[in-house]
């Protein structure tokens, strides 16, 4: 451990071996590193077979939530940055002699030449808009710290905490 070496095939007094080879140099004692508060390991110690497996499941679980919010935030987010874009195209189309020819209100005031320039604007418009719609969806989700949120499948290996956030994470998105 941390440094030491100890030879397990010497015969001896194993309390004296140990408490030797702990001894560097002259007056120098090399200490194994603490256990920080697990019960028995680095890590703490492992769950059982059915613990485990109950907090793989409760785990995934909670993943899946995360993701399904985190894909409902991209849901609102695309939803209202290109309905502008929808609705030039949903009243083009729907106003075009040649596509759908509806009898709505609107379609008494638009022929076809205006219906074909609301198809055009509402497909010109809508590049932009995806792109505005993503970055504001990745700015929301580095504001949220959505991300953050997923947790590992090995933490249901060990005791301890399920479900831990670091502090103070630095990382570029």
């Amino acid at each position: 451990m941390c440094g030491t070496d100890i030879d397990l095939e010497e015969e001896g007094s194993g309390e004296e071996d140990k408490d030797e080879d702990l001894w560097i140099g002259e007056g120098v004692k090399m200490l194994p590193p603490p256990v920080a508060h697990s019960e028995g390991s680095a890590w703490g110690s492992r769950r059982g077979r059915c613990g485990c497996v109950a907090c793989g499941l409760g785990l995934v679980l909670w993943n899946l939530c995360v993701v399904l919010a985190g894909a409902g935030l991209l849901a609102v987010v695309f939803s209202a940055v290109l309905l502008p874009a929808v609705l030039l195209l949903y009243a083009g189309f729907l106003c075009h002699s040649r596509v759908l020819n509806a009898p709505s209100a609107i379609c008494r005031y638009l022929d076809d030449n205006s219906c074909s320039a609301l198809i055009i604007l509402g497909f010109v418009m809508m590049s932009p808009l995806v792109i505005v719609a993503a970055a504001v969806f990745c700015g929301l989700l580095r504001r949220f710290r959505i991300l953050l949120f997923i947790q590992p499948i090995r933490r249901a290996w060990y005791r301890g905490k399920l479900v831990d956030w670091a502090g103070s994470i630095h990382a570029w998105v």
